[in-house]
C-alpha cells in the first residue's frame, strides 16, 4: 500500500473533520503527569514513613517505649526525693516527734518518787505498775502509809510552746511543789524518767531505770536495788 506524504494526510483529516493530536504536547502533558505522579509518591511515602515512627513509638497498648518509660521512671524517683525529708539532725527529729508524756509522782513523809509511765500504759498506772511502784516506795523508806499520788501530762493545755525545755521547766517547777509536800528535813528523792533529765535540778536524787525496763527485766530490777541499798549505806 502506497503511504500519502504527511502534509497530504493532514488536508484529508483536516477535510474530514478529525482533530490532529500533537505527539510533542501529548509527549510534554505525559511528562508533567509523571512529575505529578512521583512527588505524590514521595509525598505518600513520607507519610508512610512518619506513620511507622509514631506506631514504633507507641506500644498496642498504648504506654511509651521502654527508653521513655525509663525517663518518666527517674523523673517520677528524682521528685520523689526531693519530697522526702532527711533529718540532718537528732533536733529535726526531736521537731517531727512531738513530746508527749505522762509522770507519776508519790509523796511520803520523806519520799518524793517520780516515775514516767510507759506508752503502753495509756497515761495510767495500771496494777502491775502500781506494784513495782509500791515495791519501789517499800525500799526506799519504810514510812509509806500515808502516800499522796498525783500525775503530770505533756504537753499543758494553754502552754504554747511544747518544746524539750520548756517541758523541763514545767516538770521542774511540780516536782519541787511536790517536794515541799514532804515533812523531812532531807527527803529521799528517786526519779525513773527517761524523756527529761532531772539531774540539774535534783543533783543528789537517785536515777533508777524507767518502768518499761523495771517491768520486764529482773537484771534491771537487781540494778535499781543496788543503787537504793548503796544510797541507804552511804
Amino acid at each position: 500500500m502506497q503511504t500519502l506524504p504527511s502534509e497530504e494526510s493532514r488536508r484529508i483529516l483536516d477535510a474530514m473533520g478529525i482533530p490532529v493530536v500533537v505527539l510533542r504536547e501529548d509527549s510534554y502533558e505525559a511528562t508533567e503527569v509523571s512529575k505529578i505522579t512521583t512527588v505524590e509518591s514521595g509525598l505518600s511515602r513520607g507519610l508512610s514513613e512518619l506513620v511507622e515512627v509514631l506506631e514504633k513509638s507507641v506500644a498496642p497498648s498504648g504506654k511509651v517505649f521502654e527508653a521513655d518509660k525509663n525517663q518518666m521512671n527517674v523523673a517520677d524517683n528524682e521528685a520523689s526525693d526531693r519530697s522526702v525529708i532527711r533529718p540532718d539532725s537528732t533536733d529535726a527529729v526531736d521537731e517531727l516527734k512531738p513530746l508527749r508524756f505522762t509522770l507519776v509522782s508519790a509523796v511520803t513523809a520523806d519520799v518524793l518518787f517520780a516515775c514516767e509511765l510507759p506508752d503502753w500504759a495509756g497515761g495510767l498506772l495500771e496494777g502491775r505498775l502500781t506494784g513495782l511502784c509500791s515495791d519501789l516506795l517499800r525500799a526506799l523508806s519504810p514510812s509509806t502509809n500515808d502516800v499522796d499520788w498525783q500525775y503530770f501530762n505533756w504537753p499543758i493545755v494553754g502552754i504554747k510552746d511544747h518544746g524539750r525545755e520548756a517541758a523541763t521547766d514545767a516538770v521542774d517547777a511540780w516536782l519541787h511543789r511536790r517536794w515541799a509536800e514532804t515533812r523531812s528535813g532531807d527527803p529521799v528523792i528517786a526519779f525513773a524518767v527517761s524523756e527529761i533529765d532531772l539531774s540539774a535540778s535534783f543533783s543528789d536524787a537517785l536515777i533508777l531505770p524507767p518502768l518499761d525496763q523495771l517491768a520486764v527485766s529482773g537484771d534491771v530490777k537487781r540494778s535499781a536495788w543496788k543503787v537504793i541499798q548503796e544510797h541507804k549505806r552511804g
